[in-house]
Parts: structure tokens; sequence; C-alpha cells
């Protein structure tokens, strides 16, 4: 998964990009890191197994900055093309070396004007090529996707809200609009305000918007990037932080992906899969291998909770936990697979 960090100049998007990129990362460049996806069931496994190989799901952040003459350049739109979550940070936080900016400290007009900005964006993308197919005189299906997307666009509606058809949506699908990932508000306090509840109004303005909202100082928790574990506990337990805004950001974007986890667990290798919630037992398979997908024959499946209980595979067949699901059978968070397939 891929989750882009977007917000004007001055809101604090570097200071969260490294508080997510000072842990443990793979593939770690300019602006973009990569980092396991913190899951205490595979370590519980890793435990019981001792396998060879350990796999966590990973999750890949982007830190997009703005065009240089307007908030959405062409470079920053391609970028958000690319993300499947898109992280929205506004500022909320006043210090020596960010005063009050000349319009204000705003969060909520700020909010609105990025949603405005990725909204304008796609109607421009999508007037254009009404433009083109009016003058070849082509009124086709993807001529009256478009018209529905526009006059959606008009209204301020984003196109993640649109109620496209099935077939109107892949038609469109090649576009990659702006407003199509689904988006976290993410408000960057000061130090001082992380136990308040300041600028209570975001909360209904983001509830209204089906957007979820994420309260961090950036600052703080780059503090906390550069810890180790133990002392990261202890620092967050004195901040009086429940939870860490890393964690957090990778929970509020596999909710927004409709995600959820299985596992695959051994003596070689336990791995954790995320696919989307609402997916079979064959589409599972997939995600795994395409072999395992064509030849399914079943899935032996036992819950995480019971097999830790149980503790070896053969337990837990003797109690009745394993079970044989089919093709249609649809994977639950936590499932424990194993695919018999033949090709």
């Amino acid at each position: 998964m891929r989750v882009g960090i977007f917000g004007k100049a001055g809101v604090g998007k570097s200071s969260l990009f490294r508080s997510l990129a000072g842990g443990e990362t793979q593939g770690k460049s300019a602006g973009i890191c990569t980092i396991k996806v913190p899951d205490e069931r595979v370590e519980r496994m890793t435990a019981l197994f001792k396998p060879k190989k350990i796999t966590h799901v990973s999750i890949t952040f982007e830190e997009i900055d703005p065009g240089e003459h307007e908030l959405i350049g062409s470079d920053a739109a391609l970028k958000i093309r690319g993300v499947e979550v898109l992280a929205l940070v506004v500022r909320g936080f006043v210090d020596d070396f960010h005063p009050v900016p000349p319009d204000g400290l705003d969060p909520v007009r700020d909010f609105r004007n990025l949603q405005a900005e990725l909204i304008t964006a796609d109607y421009l993308v999508a007037q254009k090529r009404i433009d083109r197919l009016n003058k070849e005189k082509k009124h086709d299906s993807e001529w009256a996707a478009l018209q529905k997307a526009v006059l959606a666009l008009e209204a301020g509606t984003p196109i993640r809200q649109v109620d496209f058809s099935a077939e109107e949506a892949r038609i469109l699908s090649g576009f990659r609009f702006l407003s199509q990932p689904p988006p976290l508000l993410v408000l960057n306090v000061g130090e001082g305000d992380l136990g308040a509840d300041v600028f209570p109004e975001l909360d209904s303005v983001a509830a209204g918007a089906g957007v979820p909202l994420i309260r961090l100082s950036a600052r703080i928790e780059e503090e906390i990037a550069q810890l180790t574990p133990e002392e990261q506990a202890d620092f967050l337990k004195e901040m009086g932080i429940a939870v860490s805004a890393r964690d957090r950001l990778v929970k509020a974007a596999f909710d927004a992906m409709h995600y959820i986890c299985f596992l695959t667990v051994g003596e070689d290798e336990v791995r954790a899969w995320n696919i989307r919630r609402g997916l079979t037992a064959v589409a599972a398979a997939g995600r795994i291998h395409s072999d395992l997908e064509k030849g399914f024959i079943r899935a032996e499946v036992v819950a995480y909770d019971e097999l830790l209980r149980c503790q070896t595979f053969a337990r837990a067949k003797t109690e009745g936990k394993f079970r044989l699901e089919g093709k249609e059978y649809v994977v639950r968070d936590g499932d424990i697979m194993h695919v018999r397939f033949n090709v």
C-alpha cells in the first residue's frame, strides 16, 4: 500500500515523514520510506514456529510537495495518482520558527481548500476530455461517464463519493482522478496542545466529509522515532500518548482501504498478507501466488486466537478448530490459511 503525505508548505509534512521513516525502514529514499506494519500476531506466531523467514505487510509513505506556483503542480499530481490513500496535513501550531501566517491559523479552511484544489484539478482534466470528445462528435459511454463526473465535481463532490456503475468506474479508472483516493486528515498541533481539544470544529467538518481525523504533533513524533522501542514506550506514556502517530496512520490507512490481514505460518516462513475485506479464499490464494488461485482445491483455515491457544496444528485439528473451506469462503481478519491446490 502507498500513502501520500500532502499539504501546503510549512504544515509539517517533512517532520511527519521523518517520524515515519525514523524507525526500521526498507527501500528508503528521498521522500519515500517503506516500513513494516506492526502486527502482534506475526510476532506471536514467530515465537511459536521459529521460522527461517519472517515477512510483515509493508506500507510505503511518500512526501508530496506542492507545485512551485500552485498547490497541485504536475509533479504533485503525478505522485497523487500513484497513491492508494492520501493523508492531507493541515497546520494547527505556532512556534518561534512558524509564527501565525498572514491569513491566520484556520485548519478547517485549509482542509476545505485542499479538497477544493483536488476537485478543481479533476474537473479540468474531465472537462478537457469532454471538449475533445465533443469536437470528435463521440458521445459514447466514456463521454456519458465523464459528464456524470463533471456534474458531481461542479457540485463540489469528490470522485470517490460519486455512485458510478461498475462499467463507468472501469471507463474512468485510467484517469486516476486526484479526488479518488480515500483521504485521511492530519492536524499537526504544537507539543503543548497534544492533550487539548484544539480546533474542535474540525471534528464535525471531517465527520461530515467522511474523512478520518488524526491529531498529532509531528515534532514530538519525530523525536519519538529516534528512540529505542523501550524508550519510545516510556516517552509515549510520559507524554500521555496512547498510540504513536506511525501506528495510527497505518491503522487509518488500512481502514480507509478496507484491508484485513491473514497469515501463512510454518517452519519456513511466517507471513502476513493484506487483502480487501470481503474477498474470498480463492482471491486470498491468488494473493499468495497465481498458481494457488488457478489450481485452488480448498483452504485449511484456523483462527489466530485458536491456534495461539492450542499452540500446535495437531491440537487445533484434534479440537475441531481446523476447517476446510471452499472457494466462496469469505476470509476473516486473523485467519491462518494453508491452501491446497493442483495445477
